[in-house]
C-alpha cells in the first residue's frame, strides 16, 4: 500500500515535520540496549578508579609520615586493616592530623600481610626502622598491592 499523495493531508499537517511514536520508541529501545551493554564495564571502571585513588592516598600518607619524621624527630604511619584507615603518630604517640578513612571515602578494604594493623616507624632521618609491610587494597574484583620495604620505600 502506497502512502497517500501530499495533497491528501490537510495543509496544517504538511508543514510540521516530526517523529512518529514508533520512531521514538525504537530510538529509546536502542539507547536502553546500549546502556545495558555498557553498564558492567562502567561499574568495573568505577572500582578501578576507587582502588587507584585509595592506593595513591595510602602512598601519600606514608610519604607524609616520612616527612613528619624528619620534622619532628620520628613518626609512625599506622595502617588499620579492619577500619580501612591510616593515620600518622609522632614519636611520643600523639596523632598528627586526622585519620584518613579509605573505606568510607573510596569503599575499599585493606588486607595486611601480617595481622590487622601495621605500624611503619621512621626515624629522624626519614629512614624506616623495620617498616616491612604489604597491603592489598580491594574493592570487588579489583585489587592493588603496595609493599613497604624495611627502609620505608614504597612500591606499588
Amino acid at each position: 500500500m502506497d502512502a497517500p499523495p501530499p495533497h491528501a493531508y490537510p495543509r496544517r499537517m504538511r508543514n510540521h515535520p516530526g517523529y512518529t511514536l514508533i520512531e521514538l520508541t525504537l530510538v529509546l529501545l536502542l539507547a536502553t540496549l546500549l546502556l545495558t551493554a555498557a553498564a558492567p564495564s562502567m561499574i568495573r571502571g568505577r572500582r578501578v578508579v576507587a582502588v587507584r585513588a585509595a592506593r595513591g592516598e595510602l602512598i601519600s600518607a606514608i610519604a607524609a609520615a616520612r616527612s613528619a619524621a624528619i620534622l619532628t624527630g620520628g613518626a609512625t604511619a599506622v595502617i588499620d586493616g579492619p577500619a580501612a584507615a591510616v593515620w600518622i603518630e609522632s614519636a611520643d604517640g600523639v596523632r598528627i592530623g586526622d585519620a584518613r578513612s579509605l573505606g568510607a571515602t573510596h569503599g575499599v578494604h585493606l588486607e595486611l600481610d601480617r595481622g590487622t594493623r601495621a605500624s611503619l616507624r621512621f626515624d629522624a632521618l626519614g629512614i624506616g626502622r623495620l617498616a616491612n609491610a604489604a597491603v592489598r587494597i580491594r574493592r570487588g574484583d579489583v585489587t592493588a598491592r603496595i609493599t613497604v620495604s624495611a627502609y620505608g620505600r614504597v612500591r606499588s
